[in-house]
């Protein structure tokens, strides 16, 4: 106990150091950064797409790690953590598009978009099920409702970017997603999280659900503030949306404490 105690010691020890080192380096030579170009006029969806990349994968590979140390008993854990993957895949776009790469522009064409939106209607439908399988036993209101969402979801990109006339389909397919699947799931979700909690009487599952609900307040925020003149606003609510994934991932993490300790 003494000798890890003291190589504990030793790596403190040598952690002081090096911020001494790099903190006089400063302090003496004051160095001034270079500049990365290419991001003097993205850098805002950088940090957003970066962060929000980062926690979406912080939630789900704390699910997934969930899942493995309850021996996969928990089908949920395993469900969600995909979802929240591929979620992610949108934000990791906005990194790439952010640092100079146009095909990770998802309002370069209506495939682009597609290819980094279709993620959206598979989280929707995997969030679905997920918490079914929790508050059901039975199957066909564990898979018609999720299959439902996930084929409507679909239909709704396919629809809007393809066969809708229109001088701007990305934009129609955004309107008809985000208020006739998205948001309503997002409400859907965040009432269930939240009803779970007050019938489980955990606190995890409510903030799941108030970070669902505060997700669904930040997709509101597009259908205004999209327009070129105003987008800058529309960052705003991005940053909303950021935050909402806060209470989701603390959530997941107490309800895996409450559960082991009800």
């Amino acid at each position: 106990m003494v000798i890890n105690l003291e190589k504990t010691h030793l790596i403190y020890i040598a952690g002081l150091l090096i911020i001494s080192i790099i903190s006089a380096y400063v302090l003496i030579f004051l160095p001034h950064g270079a500049p990365v170009t290419v991001l003097e006029s993205s850098f805002f969806l950088f940090g957003l797409g970066f962060n929000s990349t980062i926690l979406l994968w912080t939630i789900a590979g704390y699910l997934l790690l969930r899942w493995i140390r309850t021996n996969k008993k928990n089908k949920s854990l395993f469900i969600w953590s995909i979802s929240f993957f591929v979620y992610s895949i949108t934000f990791v776009a906005h990194i790439f598009r952010a640092i100079g790469f146009p095909e990770a522009n998802e309002n370069l064409s209506v495939y682009h978009f597609f290819a980094w939106r279709w993620g959206m209607p598979c989280f929707s439908a995997g969030i679905l099920y997920g918490i079914l399988i929790i508050l059901t036993d039975n199957k066909k209101l564990q898979q018609i409702p999720s299959i439902s969402v996930l084929i409507l979801g679909f239909l709704w990109l396919i629809i809007g970017l393809f066969i809708i006339p229109s001088e701007n389909p990305i934009e129609i397919t955004m309107y008809l997603f985000l208020h006739t699947i998205w948001i309503p799931i997002c409400f859907t979700m965040a009432y269930i999280f939240a009803y779970y909690g007050y019938k489980a009487k955990q606190i995890g599952p409510k903030l799941v659900g108030f970070g669902f609900f505060i997700l669904m307040v930040s997709y509101h925020g597009w259908a205004p503030w999209h327009f070129q003149d105003v987008v800058y606003l529309y960052f705003i609510w991005y940053f909303l949306f950021l935050l909402s994934l806060t209470p989701i991932l603390l959530g997941f993490v107490l309800m895996s404490f409450e559960e082991r300790h009800k």
